[in-house]
């Protein structure tokens, strides 16, 4: 009679080397399932530059439009004839209702002009101090975050009472580089002149709310206190947008604990 136990070391050789070949297409099954993950996640960071580079490209030919027809009135303006001289006063005070007309003219046109220019200005200074590195896009938001709050209750009703608010005390201004001495700075004149350039296309209509209603940002490399009682809205270049939360993310944040 055959003795069974003969046979034992060769059933336990086979046993073991079906576990392995069970291992090995497990670890098979996981590294595909791993390198599908890796593909879908490069994909997607992919479509999502792309998006970016799409959207700043837009912003970019936008703003490129914009000059393009300020380069072409100002050309227009300086091939014109040049102006008649300037008529005497007595020559003015003698025409028909030309006093009328002096008692009559509306001087408040010349302070709007004024305030246009200031707020040219108030705003061209957030985009160079806040965003001045930052590409096109990041300057747009910071430009957008001083815009939302000059349409909200909340703040001052112009660019330059926003973008001042707080900076005659010591603390509580509201843009750190209008009370920490940054404007004492000399400015780049190649970037000055690009974001005067950007904040009067932005003012002249040239606006796309990149910050989604943002109110607040903050660099990506600090933590405000702040930041935990806002609603994130977007993250653009070194920037993290947010604005004041609704009534009803209020009422749909859990409970403290």
């Amino acid at each position: 009679m055959t003795d069974r136990r003969l046979h034992k070391p060769h059933e336990a050789h086979w046993t073991l080397r079906s576990l392995l070949a069970v291992g090995l297409l497990s670890v098979c099954v996981v590294a595909t399932a791993l390198s599908a993950t890796v593909n879908a996640d490069r994909a997607a960071a992919e479509r999502k530059a792309q998006l970016a580079i799409a959207e700043e490209a837009g912003l970019v030919a936008d703003l490129a439009r914009y000059l393009a027809s300020e380069t072409a009135a100002a050309r227009t303006a300086l091939n014109e004839p040049r102006l008649k001289p300037a008529r005497s006063t007595a020559s003015v005070l003698a025409g028909d209702n030309a006093l009328a007309d002096f008692v009559d003219f509306d001087f408040t046109t010349l302070t709007v002009a004024k305030l246009g220019g200031e707020e040219r200005t108030c705003l061209a200074q957030a985009i160079y101090y806040e965003a001045r590195s930052e590409p096109r896009v990041g300057q747009l938001a910071v430009a957008d975050v001083v815009l939302n709050r000059v349409a909200s209750p909340l703040y001052p009703g112009s660019v330059c009472g926003v973008v001042f608010q707080g900076s005659k005390r010591r603390t509580g201004c509201q843009f750190s580089f209008t009370c920490d001495g940054s404007m004492q700075a000399r400015l780049n004149k190649r970037k000055w002149k690009s974001s005067k350039e950007l904040a009067g296309a932005i003012l002249a209509g040239i606006r796309t709310p990149v910050s989604r209603q943002a109110t607040h940002y903050h660099a990506n490399y600090v933590d405000p206190y702040w930041a935990a009682k806002m609603t994130p809205t977007a993250s653009i270049g070194t920037h993290k947008f947010y604005k004041i939360p609704s009534r009803r993310t209020i009422a749909a944040a859990p409970a403290a604990m």
